[in-house]
């Protein structure tokens, strides 16, 4: 089962206890699939900074429909 990280509360969670988080995107066709995978290091209202499973750091806006979701 997935849950969605929509609020500051559930990033702080997922960021706090080091929980993977799966980062979706819209493709050319509008549907959403899978970008990335990593560890919440930073978070904002608007961005999300995570630590990679490359160890590369990336960054993603919040705002443009990105969707961050964790397994439960």
């Amino acid at each position: 089962m997935h849950k969605m990280l929509e609020t500051d509360a559930d990033l702080f969670v997922a960021a706090l206890s080091q929980t993977p988080v799966t980062v979706l995107q819209t493709n050319a066709d509008g549907v959403y699939c899978e970008v990335d995978r990593g560890i919440i290091e930073k978070f904002t209202k608007k961005s999300v900074r995570l630590s990679t499973r490359t160890d590369d750091i990336a960054y993603y806006f919040r705002d443009d429909g990105t969707i961050f979701r964790v397994e439960t």
